[in-house]
């Protein structure tokens, strides 16, 4: 028998071309060449079965949450989907596992097929023929399944979870579910594993959001994106049900779409300029609840995606590894928001569900299903500068966290000096600048900063995480955006990273605090996920601004003067160097406190800043609000930039904690918000890093009593 093609990327490519403006758009890149050093296996079955009719199935599922308002919520949606089981003679076959899909996209997948059914596909085409049954169920609130469309939120969470439970008690079934798809299919298995299904066995989630606010907007500045949700609110969610079977069915479905439900909730959260992160996007986050995930997972992401962004893959990657979770894979390429692209991924799907979906005891089974492959490198990564390679883990072991300072004039090996400039001063305001203003010349504007190395005399390679960690002055809120890129030996620019920060949230996304007009404080932009390579005789370059109109939405009512503080600020990442002269850094983890949230004028506050984890002791330090004086501990003040900073007197090992007392204004005119920290770390150089989620907002009533 002559095997089927097994790929759905025209699919995602179509579902792109529908969505528009990026909201699904699928980049895809040529398939990777075979590599004889890459270690790889395959599954064990063959074809030799027939495929049955598609077949309609309805599933009656019950879900209870508390909605928005704490009040208790139980719903009883009815799940549409179609599966198509193996035969064998023209009959069906039993004891086999199901590979399922739980999609929005039915209706396009069914456009895109003819008319024919979405679950007539490749996968079926593949898997099929090798005793496993193919399903595609209707996502809730979209096509032909009841309830309501929830933006990745409980009712997502919850029906998948139900929907796996109920496929693996039919009985035809051998219990075991594997779910499979890219993209929102990718997301919804998530979803679906972080409620631990008890029939999930495995998971192959495909360029998929894993925290929907970084979905929405880099760290609290909007993308420039639309789409979603707005085209699932209005198109795939609002459909009327057309099941062929049963038009009672598509009445009740049909009632529901025409309710406005959560909508206008839906639209106004993803579209706003100053978003907190609250218990909407809780909700909607599944990275936090990885260590509940029980089944194998294997993800695969695209280091090109501009839809999704890589960190949908290798943070939850970072999260199951965190938690301990085994097994797991990470599959990283160079290709766009699409179906992986290496000459074995077909095999390496086949081998998981061969190993995880069957028992081996199956009636039909006539070989060893078991399979190595988990025992492969667990990450297996690609890019445009990188052949593939495999390790053991992601970053890789040998991978060591380095920051390059930003500094004036002509840089020394190992910073990135301010091109084209003699201040590093920028302004904030109307119309947005883009990629194409930033790169149009080599050097900067009045509204960008443009650093570069000197060129390089080794390798250097991005392999993580990357973070601008600025010390900047603004007279207003401001956004901070950066690109980082490789500039070639011929002058061309490649971009491999960006990212942007709100001033507001520059403790985090967790809530807003005023953004300090009264001297230098300490933003963390960070850039996304990278695997990069620059070889000798390049430059890295830097572009910090308040805009890129190619990937963050312009507010308008912005209006600030910005200065970085040269020597304070750096470019920090996780890398691996041959012959690069870059300093490294420690690693290292921060917690912060203070004993009250509001204070009178003259109380004293008592804040502790404790090292939860570091290689060796660290240099820690705190920034002070404006007014605010030093009352006690082994510290010492010091003004940066117009700013007060405290420092512990000795280097702070992992596990202590440095106490500092600090007395409130007193004047009735000080009456107001202050922001301390975020607090930072550093080593015996004049670098500093910022402690993630370490700032604090206090109140001063600033009369004494």
């Amino acid at each position: 028998m002559e095997e089927p093609e097994f790929d759905r990327r025209s699919v995602l490519q179509a579902t792109g071309a529908l969505a528009g403006a990026g909201a699904l758009g699928l980049l895809g890149g040529g398939a990777a060449a075979a590599d004889p050093e890459i270690e790889t296996t395959t599954g064990a079955t063959a074809p030799r079965f027939g495929a049955a009719e598609p077949e309609e199935f309805y599933v009656e599922i019950e879900i209870t949450f508390e909605d928005a308002g704490g009040e208790e919520v139980t719903e009883t949606p009815t799940l549409y989907g179609e599966i198509i089981r193996p035969t064998d003679g023209g009959e069906p076959v039993a004891d086999v596992p199901v590979v399922l899909t739980y999609t929005p996209y039915g209706d396009l997948y069914q456009a895109l097929n003819a008319g024919d059914s979405p679950a007539d596909d490749g996968v079926a085409d593949y898997f099929v023929p090798r005793g496993y049954a193919r399903a595609t169920f209707d996502l809730i609130g979209c096509r032909n399944s009841g309830g309501y469309y929830d933006y990745g939120g409980i009712r997502e969470r919850l029906s998948g979870k139900e929907l796996v439970d109920a496929l693996g008690e039919f009985d035809w079934t051998n219990g075991n579910v594997g779910m499979t798809g890219g993209s929102y299919d990718g997301t919804t298995q998530y979803a679906a594993a972080i409620e631990t299904p008890e029939h999930l066995e495995a998971i192959v989630p495909q360029v998929a959001i894993d925290r929907w606010y970084d979905y929405r907007y880099f760290g609290g500045v909007p993308r420039s994106t639309v789409g979603t949700p707005t085209l699932f609110d209005f198109g795939f969610a609002a459909t009327p049900g057309h099941a062929r079977d049963d038009q009672g069915h598509n009445v009740e479905v049909t009632a529901a779409r025409v309710e406005p439900g959560r909508r206008a909730e839906f639209e106004r959260r993803s579209y706003e300029y100053d978003p907190e992160y609250d218990d909407f996007w809780v909700e909607r986050e599944y990275r936090r609840r990885a260590g509940d995930v029980d089944c194998a997972v294997m993800i695969e992401g695209g280091w090109e995606d501009r839809n999704v962004i890589r960190w949908g893959s290798t943070r939850f990657f970072e999260a199951l590894k965190a938690a301990d979770h085994d097994p797991v894979r990470l599959i990283m390429g160079d290709w766009g928001h699409s179906y992986p692209e290496y000459p074995d991924s077909r095999d390496l799907q086949h081998a998981l569900y061969d190993e995880y979906l069957l028992d081996g005891d199956e009636a039909w089974l006539d070989v060893d299903p078991s399979t190595d492959v988990m025992d492969l490198p667990a990450a297996d990564v690609e890019s445009a500068s990188t052949p593939r390679q495999q390790f053991e883990t992601w970053p890789p072991a040998d991978a060591d966290e380095f920051a390059l300072p930003f500094v004036g004039g002509e840089p020394a090996a190992g910073e990135l000096g301010l091109v084209g400039a003699d201040a590093a001063t920028w302004e904030d305001r109307s119309p947005p600048v883009s990629e194409a203003d930033f790169f149009e010349e080599r050097g900067s504007g009045d509204r960008y900063l443009m650093f570069e190395t000197p060129e390089l005399d080794g390798g250097l390679r991005f392999t993580g995480r990357v973070t601008a960690d600025l010390l900047a002055n603004s007279t207003d809120d401001t956004w901070y955006t950066a690109v980082v890129y490789e500039r070639r030996a011929d002058g061309s620019v490649r971009p491999f990273a960006r990212g942007a920060r709100n001033s507001l949230f520059r403790n985090g996304d967790v809530e807003p605090a005023p953004t300090p007009t009264d001297g230098a404080y300490r933003v963390g932009v960070e850039p996304w996920d990278s695997n990069w390579e620059l070889p000798a005789g390049s430059r890295l370059g830097v572009v910090i601004a308040s805009d890129n109109d190619d990937y963050v939405r312009h507010d308008p009512t912005n209006r600030s003067s910005n200065e970085l503080v040269l020597g304070e600020s750096a470019l920090r990442f996780e890398g691996v160097t041959e012959g690069v002269d870059a300093p490294s850094f420690p690693d290292a983890s921060l917690s912060a406190t203070i004993d009250s949230e509001t204070y009178t004028g003259g109380q004293t506050a008592q804040v502790d800043l404790t090292v939860e984890s570091a290689g060796g002791p660290v240099r820690v330090r705190d920034r002070l609000p404006d007014g605010w004086t030093v009352a006690g501990g082994a510290v010492t003040t010091e003004e940066v930039a117009g700013t007060t900073y405290v420092e512990a007197d000795a280097p702070v090992a992992e596990g202590e904690t440095v106490t500092y007392f600090a007395e409130a204004p007193a004047t009735p005119e000080a009456t107001d918000e202050y922001a301390f920290g975020p607090a930072e770390y550093g080593d015996a150089g004049e670098l500093w890093a910022t402690a993630d989620g370490t700032g604090r907002t206090v109140y001063v009533v600033g009369v004494e009593t």
